[in-house]
Parts: structure tokens; C-alpha cells; sequence
């Protein structure tokens, strides 16, 4: 285009133009990144953003607890809930816990989670907040009592005649949830398959309602 052909302002009209039409892209852009995630601040952004780093650092899942180029992976999870190596091996030692606990660190949790090896640990922890009503951010609800969010762990047990309630150590499993709508949920997990995973979990109306495990609590990070 010759601008030479149009008055002065009929230039700055065009200058205005093509700066809104940048910023709108820009702003689209950005949105767009943040708008996938849904996240609603800062923490859940950060805790989304490291799970699916470590997904992509586990090749997508392709990547398993063998492979020796992941082994000091295994040892920043471990290392986190302060175990050393002496104390697990990488396809002998399940660390699903030691994975929520590492990125739930790494996105500046703080003394506010319970760090553990166990998911009942900080389950048990997040539901003992809520029923205290305390000032703790991490609290744990039933499955009929919150939707779905981006941030959120959803858990499930992983034995027999473990509910909410249950006060004493049992098997579980939590996975981070990095996107989210009313029908499904994508969520990310440590030791799933042997690496680092991405499944989906199904949603009515944007409460957990999938009988593929025994889904029974979640966890809000707010």
C-alpha cells in the first residue's frame, strides 16, 4: 500500500488500525494459552504448567520408570518427600505420590500441603482442613459437593472400604487436572502406565461421575 496517496488523516486512521489489530492478536494469543488451561491463578497455573512439562519431559508418556535418561527424574521426585535413594528403586517403588508432591513443591505450595509418599497422607491432611474449616487452602471435598476445576486433584481409591471418612492409611492415586469442561476432564499422573500420563475422566455437568476407577474425593488448590 502507497501511503503517499492518502491525506494526514487518513494515514493516522490506518496506523491506529493495524496497532488495534496487533494488540487484538496478541491479546487472542494469550488468551488463548491461558484460556485452555482455564486456570483461575497464579498457583493453578504454575501447578498445570509443571505437570505438563513433565509430561512432555517423559515423551508424552512414551518414556517409561526403566529408562535410564529418566532415572534422575525419579531421584528429583524422591528427593522431595526426602527420600534417598537407598530407599526405592525406579521400576520396584510406586511414586505417583512422590510426583504430585514434587510439582505441588515446585509450584510453591509451601507449608500448606502435606508432602508425602502416600496420597493418603495429604488426602487425609486436605480433608481434615476442610472439616476444621481452617485457613489452609488445600481442602478436600466429596464428588458431589464441587465441580471440576483446572488445578484440582481428583482421587481415587485404590482398596477396598475406603470413603472420605476414612481416617487411617489406605492405597490411592491423584492426578492433576490440566483441562477441564462439563462433560470430561484431562488430568495428569505420576506412575501411570510406568511414566508420566495423561488420561481423561468423565464429567456430568462438571462433577466426576466415571466408574472406570473408584473415584471418591477432591482436592481444591484454592
Amino acid at each position: 500500500m502507497n501511503l503517499k496517496k492518502f491525506d494526514t488523516t487518513t494515514k493516522i486512521l490506518i496506523g491506529v488500525a493495524i496497532a488495534t489489530l496487533g494488540a487484538f492478536v496478541v491479546y487472542q494469543i494469550r488468551n488463548r494459552k491461558d484460556g485452555k488451561k482455564g486456570a483461575k491463578n497464579d498457583f493453578r497455573k504454575n501447578l498445570v504448567d509443571i505437570a505438563e512439562d513433565e509430561h512432555s519431559t517423559w515423551n508424552f508418556g512414551r518414556l517409561k520408570e526403566g529408562a535410564t535418561s529418566m532415572y534422575n527424574k525419579l531421584v528429583g521426585y524422591w528427593n522431595g518427600v526426602g527420600w534417598s535413594e537407598s530407599r526405592w528403586s525406579p521400576t520396584g517403588t510406586a511414586w505417583s505420590a512422590a510426583f504430585i508432591s514434587y510439582v505441588m513443591k515446585k509450584a510453591n505450595a509451601g507449608t500448606n500441603f502435606k508432602y508425602s509418599a502416600s496420597h493418603s497422607s495429604y488426602i487425609r491432611d486436605a480433608v481434615k482442613n476442610r472439616k476444621e474449616n481452617n485457613s489452609n487452602p488445600f481442602k478436600a471435598y466429596k464428588l458431589n459437593e464441587k465441580k471440576v476445576e483446572v488445578g484440582d486433584l481428583v482421587c481415587y481409591t485404590r482398596q477396598d472400604g475406603v470413603d472420605y471418612d476414612t481416617t487411617s492409611s489406605y492405597k490411592s492415586h491423584c492426578d492433576i487436572v490440566v483441562s477441564a469442561n462439563k462433560n470430561e476432564a484431562q488430568v495428569i499422573g505420576g506412575n501411570v502406565s510406568h511414566t508420566v500420563g495423561k488420561k481423561s475422566v468423565k464429567l456430568n455437568d462438571g462433577y466426576v461421575n466415571d466408574s472406570n476407577k473408584d473415584w471418591f474425593t477432591i482436592i481444591k488448590t484454592t
